[in-house]
């Protein structure tokens, strides 16, 4: 009700100057943590749930892991692909979440490991999906040892993180994986400045009308191969912006 008052009582460009004030007190909220801190602090928190959603899941991690829009598409294509090779892959899930997408995959899959930053988090997902065969690991992306398979999924992952803890992660899977399945929220314009600079967080680059581009500066990953799988831009998620692309990269 209050916030509905001062909308109306407010100019526009108050209004923008508040939200963009109350931004940058959350992002320097996170900005002296160390990346297994701040993880900790968001599903803690639950940054990433929805109003409905806080009472229900004790770790969220997001809409982009639950809502149809999201995911339908995305698993009928993952699932091609997987069903592509003459024997099962083996999977390493980097920044796994709650599970909720990877766990659907399963079966198409040989051996799985899935990792994530959150030990809490790793923890009710080894409980939560015990009957999967799931090797649930903990584990920095951007510092620890990565185990190898044929098939890297990255889902959402990467737009939360920084340009140097990028960098980081480029280095670790190096000859790690036949493929890396890198899944990005990236301005609806084709043509945006991609990789501007954030701090590892919550949020991610669509405020600065960027995303994450692994083939662009100052990335520059060598590749095989690159395949757009889906593009995808909900029609019922409210005032949603910019699209969820999915690329299969075929690695050196």
């Amino acid at each position: 009700m209050i916030r509905k008052i001062l909308k109306s009582i407010l100019p526009v460009f108050v209004i923008q100057f508040l939200k963009n004030l109350l931004l940058n007190i959350q992002k320097n909220k996170f900005r002296k943590m160390k990346n297994d801190q701040i993880f900790a602090e968001i599903y803690k928190t639950k940054f990433w749930s929805p109003e409905n959603e806080k009472k229900i899941h004790k770790f969220y991690s997001g809409t982009g892991s639950h809502h149809d829009e999201f995911i339908y598409t995305y698993l009928k294509k993952m699932k091609e692909f997987l069903n592509s090779f003459s024997i099962k892959p083996s999977v390493v899930d980097l920044g796994c979440g709650d599970f909720t997408v990877g766990s659907k995959l399963r079966e198409h899959c040989g051996n799985y490991i899935a990792i994530d930053i959150f030990n809490e988090l790793i923890e009710q997902n080894k409980t939560k999906y015990s009957s999967l065969n799931v090797d649930f690991r903990v584990l920095d992306i951007a510092k620890d040892t990565l185990p190898s398979g044929d098939i890297c999924f990255v889902r959402q992952v990467l737009q939360h993180l920084s340009n140097d803890t990028i960098k980081k992660f480029i280095n670790l899977i190096e000859g790690k994986y036949k493929y890396l399945v890198l899944t990005e929220h990236l301005p609806n314009d084709k043509f945006f400045k991609p990789n501007i600079d954030i701090l590892t967080g919550p949020f991610i680059r669509l405020d600065k009308k960027s995303g994450v581009d692994l083939l662009a500066d100052p990335f520059n990953l060598k590749v095989i191969e690159v395949k757009d799988v889906c593009n995808i831009q909900p029609k019922k998620i409210k005032n949603f912006e910019g699209v969820v692309n999915t690329k299969i990269l075929k690695l050196n």
